[in-house]
Formats: structure tokens, C-alpha cells, sequence
């Protein structure tokens, strides 16, 4: 009963829907909350947190786990820099490109934008960027910039050599001239009064946010984001919200991995899902992986164990053709890579996904879905133990966890093709066309 009604303010609050993260996940805040707090009664618990806006405030850090990192999904800061320099700027050469990053989590993001759109070219005195986020402890960080190597992903690091200096312990801290950039703002995306007083921004990124709202937050967000965008103004959805409900001006920009729509000038009156470009169907790959699968409904029968290597290495069926990533706030719950295998404790946790593997070979799916959470608890950036946990729910007829396991899989790792295999059909069973095609069209780019 408490647990139900901490769920229900955390989604009051900050609109976070626990379907999307487990309950789980919020049971292991709210217990480590209630040891800081020296507290073993929940009711108790419950109490203080009704009453105590900072106890509020530190639940929804505990909960609130930035995952982010410099030029993550390099493609929207190629999209960004052409559309500054070639679009943009002729038309408005002495104005400022006014940018806003919602949620910025730990500063990766704007920064760089502010990077990108200095390579580009750009004068600094023609851009600025506002950087907002639910979490203060994110904010003081960004502020700080300073950044350890779980913040450097990308495989071009050349731009780390030109804005920042390395210190000791394998940290870096950024540069003045990109730092003065940003203008960081700590704020709710769902207060009502959330950047009231703002005027309209050329481009808006809002990236990873919307898949782990309920509805009502969406739409919320939605609103404001519509709101806060100038006409003809772009904005940047995550990969995984790419087949998103958007007011109908919103159109898709024809940018690959980009996820960028544009506000046009159609009347809002009417809520329509931004469609993409057709695309040719691999018939083949479907087709062999349902016959490979059929049996997921039986709990009796085996999964397929998930491959190590399965998200860079898809599997080589016979092919007739083809082509070919949700915290309220920002990728949520996902914590560093570098907190991924603890010293102490990474063997018997990469145990724990072994036994699961097994259990869920000998059809003891509950036993298996606890093992995968134990381990996923101590790992929550492997994208494979996602994609288990995914087929242990499908094979016990619960398609939504199955659905949102695929989803946290192929949003760590855009390319993982069993994760994406499986998303696009659980898609395709429950009618989201759109979406599955989306998913078929990413499905077929790793193909090639």
C-alpha cells in the first residue's frame, strides 16, 4: 500500500511512470533513503516524506540516475551544426541561436552543443544555450565540469584534446569559453510554471524524457515543448520517442539517426503520430526469428541464451534483401559504466546472469526474472541481461515488461539486433505499426 502511494507521488511530481523503471528499482531507493534516514518503519517513512520537501527532493535523486555522455548519438550534433551554418545563420546573421537542453543531467549534453556549433564555425556571440534539470546535485556537477572517462564514449575524442585539460586521476576539466556558454536552470519540467517567462528557442534537444512519463506527462511535456519552440524551430526527440505523438506541425526531418522535427506552420488543433518514410520490410529475418521463437509462450519450452557478443554481431540468416535508443528528467536509472562490475562483487554478479540463463533454459522463468533483476541491480548498463530479462517476461505472456526490458536494451545500446529483433515484433503484435517500422528501418541499417 505505501509502495503504491510513493509510486503515485513520484508520478505526480516528476511524472514518472514505475512500470518503465520496476518497482524494484523504487523499493531499493526508498529503503536506501529510509537507512539515511534511520528509519525502519515505511509508514513511518511515508510520514516524513508528505511533509518534508527535502526529503522529497533527496528520494527523487536517489531514484534519478544521470546516464549521459559527450556527443552521445553524434548524429543530431551533425544535423545541428549543417542546419546552424547553412540554414540559420544566412537568415539571421546579427541574431542569437537561442538553444535549450531539457533535461541536461550533468552538463554532457549542452556542452557539447556548444562544442559542435563552435566547430561548426559559429561565432560564440551568436548562440547561447539554457541547460535545465529536476536534479540540483546534476546541476552543481555541470556547473563544475569537470568530467572522468565514463563521460568520453564517443569513438572521435579529438574535441577532449581541444576544450579540455586533463588533471590528475583521469579527470577533465572543460574550458572557459564552452563553460560560459551554458546557462544552467534547476527546475521541474512539470511545474506549471516551468520556464514561463522564457521566449521561444530555435532548438530544442529533449532527448531520452518522454518513454518514461505516463500519459498524462507526455502530453504535458509535449505542450510545453510545443510552447518553448519558435516556428520553424527544430526539435530533437532520443531514438526510443521517435515514434511519439506530436502536435500535427511537427514534421521529420530526413536526417538518418537524427530524430529531428521541424514546426511548421499547420494549425495545432489536432494530435497526429509523425509518420516515417516507408521502408522495405526484411520478410526473411522476421519470418526466421518468429519460427526461431514461436514456442515464447510456452513456459515449458527453452529461450535462446543471449550471446555476449549479440549486439554487434547479428545473426547470419539466409536474407532476400533489406537495408538497414525515456530521465523524467533524463535516461534514467542507468548508472556510469563505471560502476558497472564492482570490484568486489563483479564476479558473482556476472554469475547471477549465468544461473539465469540456465533457469530460463529449464523453463523456470520466475527464478530466471529474479536472477536477472538481482543482477541487473549491480549492472544496469548490460544491455544483453536487459534483452533476457525481455524474453523470460515474453515467455510468461507479459508482453508490456517484455516490451520495456527491449526498450532499456536498445536504448544502452541503439545497435543490439536481438533487442531490436524482438522490440520490433512485440510492436508489430499489439498494432504499433509506425513504431515497428521505425524499429525495422534501424534493424536493416545494421545490416548492411
Amino acid at each position: 500500500m505505501i509502495q503504491a502511494a510513493i509510486e503515485a507521488l513520484l508520478r505526480q511530481k516528476i511524472g514518472l511512470d514505475a512500470l518503465t523503471v520496476g518497482s524494484n528499482t523504487i523499493t531499493r531507493a526508498v529503503n536506501r533513503r529510509m537507512a539515511d534516514c534511520g528509519l525502519t518503519d515505511a509508514s513511518v517513512y511515508w510520514t516524513k516524506l508528505q511533509t518534508s520537501a527535502i526529503e522529497l527532493e533527496e528520494l527523487i535523486e536517489t531514484v534519478v540516475i544521470p546516464e549521459t555522455w559527450f556527443f552521445r548519438d553524434r548524429e543530431p550534433f551533425v544535423f545541428l551544426s549543417r542546419y546552424a551554418v547553412s540554414e540559420w545563420l544566412p537568415k539571421n546573421p546579427d541574431q542569437t541561436l537561442r538553444v535549450l537542453s531539457l533535461p541536461c543531467s550533468t552538463g554532457e549534453e549542452p556542452y557539447s552543443i556548444a562544442i559542435a556549433l563552435l566547430e561548426a564555425g559559429l561565432n560564440p556571440r551568436n548562440f547561447s544555450i539554457d541547460a535545465a534539470d529536476i536534479s540540483k546535485v546534476a546541476i552543481k556537477k555541470a556547473d563544475r565540469a569537470v568530467y572522468g572517462r565514463n563521460s568520453f564514449r564517443d569513438k572521435n575524442l579529438d574535441f577532449r584534446d581541444r576544450y579540455f585539460t586533463e588533471l590528475e586521476g583521469n579527470l577533465y576539466q572543460l574550458n572557459n569559453l564552452v563553460r560560459r556558454k551554458v546557462n544552467f536552470i534547476q527546475g521541474n519540467i512539470l511545474d506549471s510554471y516551468f520556464l514561463v517567462h522564457q521566449i521561444p528557442y530555435d532548438v530544442i534537444f529533449c532527448r531520452n524524457v518522454l518513454i518514461y512519463f505516463d500519459n498524462a506527462g507526455r502530453s504535458q511535456t509535449v505542450q510545453l515543448l510545443n510552447r518553448l519552440l519558435k516556428k520553424s524551430g527544430i526539435l530533437f526527440l532520443g531514438h526510443s520517442e521517435s515514434g511519439q505523438k506530436l502536435p500535427a506541425q511537427f514534421v521529420s526531418v530526413r536526417h538518418s539517426l537524427a530524430f529531428a522535427y521541424r514546426k511548421t506552420d499547420v494549425p495545432d488543433s489536432q494530435q497526429v503520430q509523425v509518420k516515417p518514410e516507408q521502408i522495405n520490410i526484411n520478410s526473411a529475418v522476421v519470418g526466421e526469428y518468429k519460427r526461431a521463437n514461436r514456442s515464447d509462450n510456452a513456459r515449458s519450452n527453452k529461450l535462446s541464451s543471449v550471446k555476449s557478443n549479440s549486439s554487434t554481431s547479428p545473426p547470419k540468416y539466409a536474407m532476400d534483401g533489406g537495408n538497414s535508443q525515456i530521465l523524467p528528467v533524463r535516461a534514467i536509472l542507468f548508472e556510469g559504466f563505471a560502476n558497472e562490475q564492482k570490484a568486489d562483487g563483479g564476479k558473482s554478479a556476472s554469475a547471477d546472469l549465468d544461473a539465469a540463463r540456465r533457469l530460463a533454459d529449464r523453463g523456470q522463468l520466475q527464478e530466471a526474472a529474479k536472477l536477472c533483476e538481482t543482477y541487473l541491480s549491480q549492472n544496469r548498463t548490460n544491455a544483453d541481461a536487459y534483452v533476457l530479462l525481455g524474453q523470460v517476461y515474453q515467455a510468461t505472456g507479459d508482453r508490456q515488461q517484455a516490451e520495456q526490458s527491449f526498450q532499456k536494451a536498445t536504448y544502452l545500446k541503439p545497435d543490439h539486433y536481438e533487442g531490436l529483433i524482438h522490440l520490433a515484433l512485440l510492436k508489430e503484435e499489439r498494432g504499433d505499426a509506425v513504431g515497428a517500422a521505425i524499429v525495422r528501418r534501424r534493424i536493416q541499417r545494421i545490416e548492411k
